[in-house]
């Protein structure tokens, strides 16, 4: 095999090991405890890698030799009408809706069939029909390196990363009306997830303005570079990611949702504000409800003997807030009452926030500087000048 390493080709690879490396990891991971977030990402660093492989290729002379020619041209390693639903399918079920390709979700991959279909016909008819008279290759291209495949690959990529995006915020907004520790399960994976998306997409209508020519090996070799370096960093982070949560109690941050009540039974059972306001408060003040660090609106509405969705309506109407902020104001009213007592002298800050409901610092630093507008040490220090003050 004439194999020519040259400088592109060695940086490339290395980036294409990485990720046949953690798609393989990955894909172990998913099998092993049945994680379905693990399969879709697996497939998404795999077709990341094979992106690489007509530019790593090309760099060592394979487009100018017959037969290593020939297999660059008619595999189709460049499989952009997938990637955008398989980014789609990966956020979908890290945030815990299902998304398979059959059933209803199958037309998300028709394009991407129909682009293999396509493939399939060309080299059949050039190889087999013809017997190496090309027609469909008589131009010397190779198809993957099209403008008019590449543009529309970008664009359906963006379009599945817009919806990803969108579904993100549908699930951020509903997990702070359900759980008392929505910071902790939103995602901080998640973000860096979609920014570094953003990233890649960005580079690429930027090389495109630049270097319309999709076969400009020399150029192009730096959006190649750059676009490795961020899908390991996508495979790398979503690893650890996985590695984390699928600790033996990686499920607890999920929330579970209640069965729906018919519409009879809800109006039935309608409960007024005037008379569960003060159940609510009697159990987030008298039996201090709110120091449940993994406490969810399911916990509250099994207390109160209603749905879920009638005390998230109660909470939104009767105190103004969604239900993670109305709790963590509670927390946050109880660290500031165990400053006053001047418990900060015996204990640490983050012991206090534990014992108050909070489950991590990251939580509690954020939670706090949004709701008093100062963060822990810099309440405590304006609280001891005022005492100063007063005394």
């Amino acid at each position: 095999m004439a194999f020519t390493i040259s400088f592109q080709t060695a940086c490339l690879a290395f980036f294409f090991l990485q990720g046949l490396l953690f798609s393989g990891l990955l894909l172990v991971r998913g099998r092993e405890y049945g994680h379905a977030p693990s399969y879709w990402l697996s497939l998404f660093v795999f077709l990341c890698a094979c992106c690489l492989v007509p530019f790593m290729m090309g760099y060592s002379g394979w487009y100018g030799k017959d037969g290593y020619r020939e297999f660059l041209f008619f595999v189709p390693f460049q499989q952009f009408y997938v990637i955008g639903p398989v980014i789609y399918g990966y956020t979908k079920s890290l945030l815990g809706e299902a998304f398979l390709p059959r059933g209803k979700d199958w037309w998300h991959f028709l394009l991407g069939g129909l682009y293999l279909l396509y493939s399939l016909v060309v080299f059949v008819t050039d190889v087999w029909v013809l017997d190496g008279a090309y027609y469909f290759y008589a131009d010397g291209r190779d198809k993957d390196l099209l403008a008019w495949y590449q543009i529309s690959g970008l664009l359906l990529m963006m379009v599945y990363s817009g919806l990803s995006l969108r579904v993100y915020n549908q699930y951020r907004k509903r997990i702070f009306e359900e759980l008392s520790y929505a910071d902790t399960v939103v995602y901080s994976w998640m973000k860096q997830y979609l920014v570094a998306l953003l990233i890649i997409m960005a580079l690429r209508i930027v090389f495109l303005f630049l270097l319309p020519n999709f076969g400009s090996f020399g150029k192009w070799f730096w959006y190649y570079l750059l676009f490795g370096a961020l899908y390991c960093f996508i495979a790398l982070a979503g690893y650890t990611n996985v590695v984390k949560s699928l600790a033996p109690l990686h499920w607890r941050g999920q929330p579970k949702p209640a069965p729906e009540p018919s519409p009879a039974a809800t109006a039935a059972a309608a409960p007024e504000v005037g008379v569960l306001k003060p159940k609510i408060l009697a159990l987030m003040e008298a039996e201090q409800l709110y120091e449940n660090p993994t406490l969810t609106l399911n916990d509250v509405a099994e207390r109160l003997g209603i749905t879920s969705k009638q005390v998230s309506g109660l909470i939104n109407r009767g105190f103004g807030q969604n239900f993670n902020d109305f709790v963590n104001t509670y927390r946050v009213e109880a660290v500031k009452a165990r400053f006053a007592q001047g418990d900060q002298e015996q204990l640490t800050i983050l012991s206090i926030a534990l014992a108050c409901g909070f489950n991590s610092k990251t939580t509690f630093n954020r939670v706090f500087k949004r709701l008093t507008a100062r963060t822990p040490v810099q309440y405590l220090v304006e609280m001891s000048r005022e005492d100063g003050t007063t005394s």
